[in-house]
């Protein structure tokens, strides 16, 4: 089984990101309000979460930061080297593919 952290303030997109990874059997979702870097897999986090969760920059290869498209925004996520972006609005379809390529370079790094 697969962990994902989801530590997003908006609670439906958390939970509704939580159903649809859920659905396919292969991952354990975990709602959290704080990441904990100790658990394996890949960290969704919204951008607030950045200076809080400690999970950047040593874990960057596995975080997938939620955004907005502000300026702001975007130059906290570059400051934090984040690799993966999703903005706010973005379909939770696009969510899902972030994770899974999240994983998906995890486990070549693994190889």
């Amino acid at each position: 089984m697969r962990t994902v952290q989801v530590a997003l303030r908006d609670s439906e997109q958390a939970h509704s990101l939580r159903d649809l990874l859920s659905r396919d059997g292969l991952h354990q979702v975990r709602l959290v309000t704080q990441p904990d870097t100790a658990v394996a897999g890949v960290i969704v986090m919204d951008i607030d979460q950045l200076d809080s969760s400690g999970a950047l920059p040593c874990d960057r290869e596995r975080v997938v930061v939620v955004a907005s498209k502000a300026n702001t925004d975007l130059a906290k996520v570059w400051k934090a080297g984040a690799r993966r972006v999703v903005f706010y609005g973005d379909d939770l379809r696009t969510l899902r593919v972030a994770v899974l390529a999240t994983e998906l370079t995890l486990a070549a790094a693994d190889l």
